[in-house]
């Protein structure tokens, strides 16, 4: 079993059954889960709510309004250091990530596959400087 935590995470994917299924696997494990199926949204928010605790942002890599590269690289604008973790269904962007060194899953996932991910991407030791982004 992956360990539960008590962080929250920021999920922006344009798949609503996605973001519902997401949301029942983090809170299965203790975490709090806000879900947002537009890029502009997860930026407006972020922008307009400094004091909303995020510890961590999933984003999906393909979606309409924006990629979750560019999406994550106005995050760190917004929210420098906010860690980040990619999700793609598609192997390519997969491999493009991975690469870079980048966290990534896979689609689809278990819930014990994401709460994995998770808990790596927030108990690495973070570089002064770094924020996991693209």
């Amino acid at each position: 079993m992956p360990e539960s935590g008590s962080e929250t995470i920021l999920v922006v994917d344009d798949e609503p059954v996605l973001r519902s299924m997401a949301e029942t696997m983090l809170a299965r494990y203790g975490y709090q889960a806000i879900t947002i199926g537009r890029g502009e949204e997860a930026l407006r928010i972020l922008d307009q709510q400094p004091d909303l605790r995020i510890d961590l942002a999933v984003l999906d890599v393909v979606m309409p309004d924006m990629s979750g590269p560019e999406l994550a690289a106005e995050i760190q604008r917004i929210r420098p250091g906010l860690r980040i973790l990619f999700i793609t269904g598609y192997p390519d962007q997969f491999a493009a990530l991975a690469e870079r060194n980048l966290p990534v899953l896979t689609k689809p996932f278990t819930s014990v596959k994401l709460i994995r991910k998770i808990r790596q991407v927030l108990d690495k030791p973070q570089a002064a400087g770094s924020s996991g982004s693209a």
